[in-house]
């Protein structure tokens, strides 16, 4: 269901409020019963005709009348360094199920007081980042800024630890790296009794080793895990793991 960005008024608090006789007065193109306001959601961004305009390419709910109408840019701020708009669009059936199954491209311009340059835009609060003509949706991860190029980077090894099935607190340490293949050691919970360990609490902590290769675009793919000494885990479901990385590795 789409998140409604302008609720609909209460008409009966409107009658209440109307004199005897009168009829309640609705403004502006939501006032037609059973319209509201939806987020629209956006497809892509490219540089416009001019260095203080954007043309965005919104998806529209289609396939029925009173699906989709009127996609504009609201609440339009400029602030430090940052273009921040809302992109939305009219529907008095998007809150029907099945309603409106498809969806119709349709283009919106965003125009700011001034150039807009390499500043990031952040569209229904969504960070766009320039790339050439045509902006992209920075990183969940990495945000606005460059990914690390370099694969063995810690922040490319958290990225993994925090998909796992594992503590908030637990880090992963690398044992070897050569930007292809990664072991590391994970714990369980690196802090099992507390910060301030509780009376009666057994203080071990459960360690395993995982072997990865990189995957390009989505970061490092899980291939084995262990709690042995060495390769032999990782050897058995990939013989090609460079055995240089994890001969030598005691039990973790």
């Amino acid at each position: 269901m789409r998140r409604l960005a302008t609720p609909l008024l209460c008409l009966a608090a409107l009658v209440s409020c109307a004199r005897p006789g009168e009829t309640p007065v609705r403004d502006g193109p939501t006032a037609d019963a059973g319209w509201a306001t939806y987020q629209a959601d956006v497809t892509a961004v490219r540089v416009g005709t001019d260095l203080r305009s954007l043309v965005l390419t919104v998806a529209l709910p289609g396939d029925a009348d009173g699906c989709s109408r009127n996609p504009r840019i609201t609440n339009l701020v400029e602030e430090n360094n940052r273009v921040h708009a809302d992109v939305v669009q009219e529907s008095r059936l998007s809150a029907v199920v099945g309603a409106c199954p498809t969806h119709t491209p349709a283009e919106v311009t965003l125009t700011a007081s001034g150039p807009i340059a390499g500043r990031t835009v952040v569209l229904n609060q969504e960070p766009w980042k320039v790339d050439g003509a045509a902006y992209h949706r920075c990183d969940p991860t990495f945000g606005c800024g460059p990914m690390p190029k370099d694969h063995c980077d810690q922040a490319w090894v958290g990225v993994v630890v925090r998909g796992m099935d594992v503590s908030r607190h637990s880090t992963g340490s690398v044992e070897g790296c050569d930007g292809i293949w990664l072991v590391m050691t994970v714990p369980f919970d690196p802090v099992p009794c507390g910060v301030e360990a509780r009376p009666g609490c057994d203080s071990s902590v459960n360690v395993r080793r995982y072997f990865l290769r990189w995957a390009g675009q989505g970061g490092w793919k899980r291939i084995a895990s262990s709690t042995e000494a060495g390769c032999g885990r990782v050897r058995a479901t990939e013989p090609a793991f460079p055995s240089k990385l994890c001969a030598d590795l005691p039990t973790p």
